[in-house]
């Protein structure tokens, strides 16, 4: 019997080590697409003995897998997604559990490793192990839920069976869920300058640390894996009025524009912030349109803040005390 697109699960297991898969133990809720691919390498060997006819001789020199993640965010799987790129967090509190989470400076993060598998009960599944987001972007629209988009390198793909496991409840991040949003000066504290919420249009944070996989002598799978310097943008799209000329004006006449931004999500007892302190670089696209409104899309890269103490923060509350 053939496969289904819908009879599609997506399911996680949180691994030990990067080259050991586990059996999943959570079905991923918000997941609308998730690709994974084989990564192998496949040489052809030649030497002096055939000539013009070319190689005769081919071996797999090395395998690995990737992949790409879309999804919708929840307050409690976007847990798993934010673990997995900034590092396994310490929940504290008791109901909500608050998980905090930042871009690394002097050392690499010890991230939650994930067995991501993908299948059908009836015909079979693949694991693609040791999944890691070789970057990261949500992105919020209005009248929209957050969207995660990620890019994922891992050890292998290999053949799997998916679990019998429940569909748990969850809530989505929705931008109607906005509580706040801060557009500091970078000599201010974050968090106190607040932007009107129609103001803001869209905003997209990406972030790339930059993980690549490397191969190790005695295996045919990548073992072992390593990053270098994170980079990271905030783009927000922002309703032109008179608040926003003085930054567009300051931007255009050559003044160095830094910003201190926050944004806050709240849902009862769940909540999300994420903080970004960055410098204006690229070009400022003036007079877009929203709907008939005009906009500026200003994009801030990354910027250590010696206050803040970083470029980015998130933290994220929800009642989960311990992701499985």
């Amino acid at each position: 019997m053939s496969a289904l697109t819908r009879e599609l699960r997506v399911q996680a297991g949180s691994q030990v080590t990067f080259a050991t898969g586990v059996t999943p133990t959570v079905q991923l809720r918000g997941i609308e697409e998730l690709m994974m691919r084989s990564k192998n390498n496949v040489k052809m060997l030649e030497d002096m003995s055939l000539g013009l006819a070319g190689a005769s001789q081919a071996v797999v020199a090395g395998i690995g897998g990737e992949g790409s993640v879309k999804a919708w965010c929840s307050y409690e799987h976007l847990a798993y997604w934010l673990d997995n790129m900034f590092g396994q967090a310490t929940p504290t509190g008791s109901g909500p559990y608050v998980r905090a989470y930042a871009a690394p400076s002097a050392s690499a993060p010890t991230p939650r490793l994930l067995s991501l598998v993908k299948g059908t009960s009836g015909v079979g599944a693949y694991q693609l192990v040791g999944a890691l987001l070789s970057s990261l972007t949500l992105r919020l629209e209005q009248e929209s839920a957050l969207m995660l988009n990620g890019d994922l390198v891992g050890n292998k793909v290999a053949t799997d069976a998916l679990e019998s496991l429940a569909d748990v409840s969850v809530n989505p991040i929705m931008a109607s869920q906005v509580a706040s949003i801060y557009w500091d000066a970078w000599a201010g504290t974050m968090g106190t300058t607040a932007l009107d919420r129609c103001y803001v249009r869209m905003m997209e944070l990406s972030i790339e640390p930059d993980r690549k996989l490397r191969p190790c002598f005695g295996s045919l799978s990548k073992d072992a894996y390593s990053e270098s310097a994170w980079t990271g943008t905030l783009k927000l799209s922002l309703e032109f009025n008179a608040t926003t000329k003085a930054d567009v004006d300051a931007i255009i006449g050559g003044t160095l524009t830094q910003r201190q931004v926050e944004i806050n999500f709240a849902d009862s007892t769940r909540a999300l912030e994420l903080q970004f302190a960055g410098t204006v670089t690229d070009d400022l696209e003036i007079f877009g349109d929203d709907d008939g409104v005009v906009t500026a899309e200003v994009t801030l890269t990354r910027t250590y803040h010696s206050t803040f103490g970083n470029w980015f923060k998130a933290s994220l509350s929800n009642g989960v005390a311990t992701l499985t």
